[in-house]
């Protein structure tokens, strides 16, 4: 594992490459000047961090599961590792629960004699938003997570507003004839949390569909676990033969989704340069693609 000091996502890997089993050789490239090479000549020549070595094999910034595919596939006789069980995703639509709501009370202590109408919309649509990011296709749980999650921002949402009513801060107009700004907060917030549900609900009831992606008529990667977005099929990492994906100079720039790397797809002799790309380090509404894996390029995605 190729690292530097102050790295967060190195610290994030780390621990959850100690949780699934997985012993690491650590090499700091701000001290090996060898190490900080091997990175540039994985990377296309940035020093992007962690940057993992597994056998011939470097894998730019991964997941824990893309490093536990290519450890299973690099060492097929040893015991697998297993992968460490997922964040809960109360935690983070806590968080962007409590981003929203301190910058609406930001704005109301900037410009009180303004109603920030859409601020309790976002209020209370950002945890069962975050919740529907992190839930499965098909997973019943994950459904009660979000029914729950948008009971809970819908009620931070109107507690937010009573708290910044009583103490003067929202003195602007009401927008189309509600009586006062805890009536309108509440029902705007209402609104944008049963929307956010309905949508987070949509996809963790809906039937799982196997998609696989094929160059020719070889198979290169298949899963039940497939993430749709803009027409693309996103693969998990762990679902894509090993071997296949070697990492390109290529970057592209997503305006909501974030900076995009790519991979030449090589299968029995033949490349396809640039035929497949992740996003490592996504945007908050790009969330659900993080780490997966989706193809262009001369390679066919199929449902099975």
């Amino acid at each position: 594992m190729l690292w530097r000091p102050g790295c967060p996502f190195c610290s994030r890997l780390r621990r959850g490459l100690d949780r699934a089993g997985v012993a690491t050789v650590e090499h700091d490239i701000w001290a090996e000047p060898s190490a900080a090479a091997r990175v540039r000549e994985a990377t296309g020549g940035d020093e992007t961090v962690p940057t993992v070595v597994i056998g011939g094999q470097a894998l730019v910034n991964p997941s824990v599961a893309q490093v536990l595919a290519a450890v299973r596939a690099e060492f097929p006789d040893d015991p697998a590792p297993t992968a460490p069980p997922a964040a809960p995703s109360g935690r983070t639509g806590a968080g962007w629960t409590a981003v929203v709501l301190l910058a609406w009370v930001l704005l109301a202590l900037w410009r009180p004699t303004t109603t920030w109408h859409l601020a309790p919309a976002l209020l209370a649509a950002a945890w069962p938003w975050a919740a529907g990011q992190d839930v499965r296709t098909g997973d019943r749980r994950g459904a009660v997570r979000i029914g729950w999650a948008g009971v809970a921002g819908l009620a931070v949402a109107g507690i937010a507003a009573l708290g910044l009513a009583r103490a003067n801060l929202l003195r602007g107009p009401t927008f189309g004839g509600f009586p006062d700004v805890v009536t309108e907060a509440v029902v705007l917030g209402g609104g944008a949390a049963v929307a956010a549900v309905l949508i987070g609900l949509y996809r963790a009831l809906r039937t799982t569909v196997t998609r696989s992606a094929w160059v020719g008529d070889e198979r290169i990667a298949v899963s039940d676990d497939v993430v749709m977005v803009e027409g693309n099929a996103y693969f998990p990492a762990s679902a894509v033969r090993p071997g296949v994906l070697t990492p390109s100079s290529t970057t592209s720039v997503c305006p909501w989704k974030g900076r995009a790397r790519y991979f030449t797809v090589t299968v029995d002799g033949v490349e396809l340069p640039d035929g497949a790309w992740t996003y490592p380090r996504p945007l908050p509404l790009a969330r659900r693609v993080k780490g997966r894996i989706a193809f262009w390029g001369g390679v066919a995605v199929r449902q099975e």
